[in-house]
């Protein structure tokens, strides 16, 4: 089975948010030009899922689904 990639839309809370603030809204794509990313196999993505977070310096949240 497939798999893709998910961003979280809104990136995580800053400590300022209201406690009902969940930000549990996630896409494939950010803006137009962004990326969608598919995978044949969940380690695949697993690893390109690790490298974005570390690289994301909004903190957003990203997840791995079976498409």
């Amino acid at each position: 089975m497939p798999f893709k990639i998910l961003k979280q839309l809104i990136p995580a809370p800053t400590g300022s948010d209201p406690s009902w603030a969940q930000r549990n809204v996630y896409v494939e794509k950010l803006t137009a030009d962004d990326t969608i990313y598919t995978f044949n196999t969940e380690s695949e993505a697993n690893t390109k899922r690790d490298e974005l977070m570390a690289t994301d310096s909004t903190n957003r949240i990203y997840k791995v689904v079976q498409s």
